[in-house]
């Protein structure tokens, strides 16, 4: 059974009555608490006064304290391991202004197939047909990685397709 073996008594003078309710004992110790009855918890939560003997500085900085659950922060990115497990080079690689296919496929599309940003279907079709006859493996041509470069046009135009479609 998990019954209370214990009564706690109304801390408040003159009061045998059982205190059921929790109130601090002060502001600068929130943690410690006395026990009260219903009638004197009720007095005390209209005389509680946290901010009585602070200053509007001191105020604010409560108010700004309570906004990150008075936990401390550093501003984004300060950390020393902020770019531990991001390897920049995979994502930003200076030789080239190619854009890299994970970071946006959509542009990447566009751009492998030489297309606008509002392009339409048939477009994209033409532009994938002209690219397509010249960079199929099967054309006699040379230019190198044409058939790297064919399964990166046939890949964007499916995606393109497929995003047309939504």
């Amino acid at each position: 059974m998990n019954q209370k073996n214990y009564i706690n008594i109304c801390n408040h003078k003159d009061c045998g009555d059982e205190g059921l309710y929790k109130a601090p004992l002060s502001k600068s110790n929130l943690s410690k608490h006395q026990w009260l009855c219903l009638n004197h918890v009720k007095e005390f939560n209209k005389s509680w006064n946290f901010h009585k003997e602070m200053g509007v500085e001191e105020i604010e900085i409560e108010l700004r304290k309570d906004s990150t659950w008075r936990r401390p922060t550093k501003p984004f990115g300060s950390g020393s391991s902020f770019f531990s497990d991001i390897d920049l080079e995979e994502h930003f690689n200076e030789k080239s202004s190619k854009p890299i296919k994970d970071s946006n496929k959509l542009l990447w599309s566009l751009k492998i197939l030489g297309l606008p940003m509002k392009s339409s279907v048939e477009e994209i079709k033409k532009n994938y047909k002209k690219l397509a006859k010249r960079f199929h493996p099967d054309a006699k041509n040379d230019i190198k990685n044409s058939d790297a470069k064919f399964r990166d046009v046939v890949e964007a135009y499916n995606y393109l397709l497929e995003f047309y479609k939504k």
